[in-house]
């Protein structure tokens, strides 16, 4: 049912003229959408933002682009949707992407037909594109403030012959290799690479030598573990940054003290902690994740990981920073936004709550479903409602309060 001009304020629209004319239903302002950024109020929604949209023909979920908003005058009731699991509100037109029980494949109805039938369920069941397995890390391509250490088992005027012209060293290392500025290093790397039998790297001189590349998963666990329990501390009696990972569980422990040892880390254990002092270490998990627990955050190139790789990195979370319930507490508003966000994309439905200035958000993989009679109910409009179009796909991942399901949208292009 689509609405008058009169009773329609545009909040945004596209400039396609097939925009101007949006299909019924709408939800009302407080309903969050899961977009690339966390849950964003539909109503603080632009065409800026990607959000988490579902083709329940092929079960593949994925960002789509905002195509419009436009907010909608609605006096009459809405369509109350409520579970343990779903809090949703919406236009009595509005698209329902659901399926009866002994159906099989996924349907959409709008919401005052769901009185048709008792029995229901979600979509609950998706996959994400994957990305690529992460198979090797080389920390330099994060790093602009480091010396790289090409050792040699020739004489160093020998291997000096044969770097190309401009890759010059800042300084011998002892009688065979050389030492390279970062910028010097990362243009010739290949070449330096290529002439070395070891390259190290390490914050300048005087400073522990450490290696550069890492083992994929090692190195995404290792994140995980500083991202729930890590800090950094920066000495002011040496030039030197303690990194530390909390732990005071023996079994979590031993597996970060494992870890580091894959990595070629040095770290000291003690009965509530593995650290290292390396200022590199320290520069480059601050630049990747934050320093303070209210700044921590995951880097970009997570979502670009294999699915795999992003349960690894979810379990690893969990292990650091979970109850028993496997509900990750942290006081970063951006960290709690981006794991709504990664337990989307490991087909998981996320659920967060606030309490005290700490977030809790948990992620299950669930058969969830509703009944008519018990489930459904009819509420007063709060005045306005929001009808959402998005490119390709029909259903969006949304909700109230915390709770998330796939319900569809007013239209898509």
């Amino acid at each position: 049912m689509t609405q008058s001009p009169q009773s329609i304020e545009t909040a945004f629209v596209d400039e396609c003229p097939r925009l101007r004319e949006l299909a019924a239903g709408g939800f009302p302002p407080a309903t969050e959408v899961l977009t690339a950024t966390g849950p964003v109020a539909v109503s603080a929604l632009t065409t800026d933002h990607r959000v988490y949209a579902l083709d329940p023909t092929t079960g593949l979920a994925k960002l789509q682009s905002v195509r419009a908003v436009e907010r909608v005058s609605h006096s009459g009731d809405l369509v109350a949707l409520e579970t343990r699991r779903c809090d949703l509100r919406v236009h009595p037109d509005h698209r329902v992407i659901c399926r009866t029980v002994g159906q099989d494949d996924l349907d959409v109805r709008s919401a005052h037909q769901l009185a048709e039938y008792e029995h229901y369920k979600f979509a609950n069941a998706w996959r994400t594109l994957p990305g690529d397995p992460l198979e090797t890390v080389d920390i330099t391509d994060y790093l602009d403030d480091f010396e790289a250490c090409a050792a040699t088992d020739v004489h160093g005027h020998t291997i000096r012959s044969e770097l190309p012209d401009g890759c010059e060293p800042v300084r011998r290392n002892s009688h065979v290799g050389y030492y390279f500025d970062a910028e010097t290093f990362k243009t010739y790397q290949d070449a330096i690479e290529a002439i070395a039998t070891e390259v190290t790297i390490h914050a300048g001189p005087n400073h522990h030598r450490r290696p550069y590349r890492f083992d994929g998963d090692d190195f995404i666990e290792f994140l995980g573990w500083f991202v729930t329990e890590g800090s950094t501390t920066w000495s002011t009696s040496s030039d030197t940054v303690q990194v530390n990972i909390a732990q005071e569980d023996d079994t979590h422990r031993a597996a970060i003290q494992s870890l580091f040892e894959r990595m070629g880390i040095d770290g000291h254990v003690d009965d509530r902690s593995v650290s290292v002092a390396s200022k590199v270490l320290g520069r480059l998990f601050e630049s990747l994740c934050g320093a303070g627990s209210h700044d921590k955050h995951l880097p970009e190139f997570v979502w670009h990981l294999e699915t795999d790789q992003q349960r690894l990195l979810v379990e690893t979370l969990l292990a650091g920073d979970a109850d028993d319930m496997d509900t990750f507490y942290t006081a970063s508003d951006r960290l709690a936004a981006q794991l709504c966000r990664l337990h989307a994309e490991i087909g998981r439905k996320p659920k967060y709550t606030l309490k005290d200035g700490i977030w809790q958000v948990c992620g299950r993989t669930v058969n969830d479903g509703f009944q008519h009679s018990r489930n459904v109910r009819c509420v007063a409009s709060p005045g306005k409602l929001y009808r959402l179009t998005i490119a390709e796909y029909p259903s969006v991942l949304a909700g109230r309060n915390g709770v998330f399901q796939w319900i569809g949208t007013s239209n898509v292009v």
